[in-house]
């Protein structure tokens, strides 16, 4: 996996779980379809018998899934504001990016 992959995916699942409730409900909801397919990938895999590691490996699978929709939907503007939302979550902006998106939640409830 390359190093873009797994930043990108590192990116966005900070977005995921850092995002205001209300926000990102669509990168959240994609964060949700593949940790369910890799819960299941996993299960499946050890209800044959076989072992199915939980950590890094399981992570390869995750960004591979990423990357697959991320590349078959270039046009989508939902991965790069997630992984640009998600890529402040570890910097000293954190709270000023957090509270910009709940500013523009709020603001766009108003509008309608």
């Amino acid at each position: 996996m390359s190093k873009d992959t797994s930043t990108a995916l590192l990116n966005f699942r900070a977005c995921v779980e850092d995002a205001p409730a209300g926000t990102y409900e669509d990168a959240k909801a994609l964060g949700k379809t593949i940790d369910a397919t890799c819960a299941s990938l996993i299960h499946d895999i050890r209800t044959l018998g076989l072992k199915a590691d939980t950590c890094d490996l399981i992570f390869a699978v995750e960004a591979a899934i990423y990357n697959y929709v991320a590349h078959s939907n270039p046009e989508s503007g939902l991965f790069p504001t997630a992984e640009g939302f998600g890529s402040a979550m570890s910097t000293p902006a954190r709270e000023r990016v957090i509270a910009g998106a709940e500013r523009d939640r709020d603001s766009l409830a108003k509008v309608g």
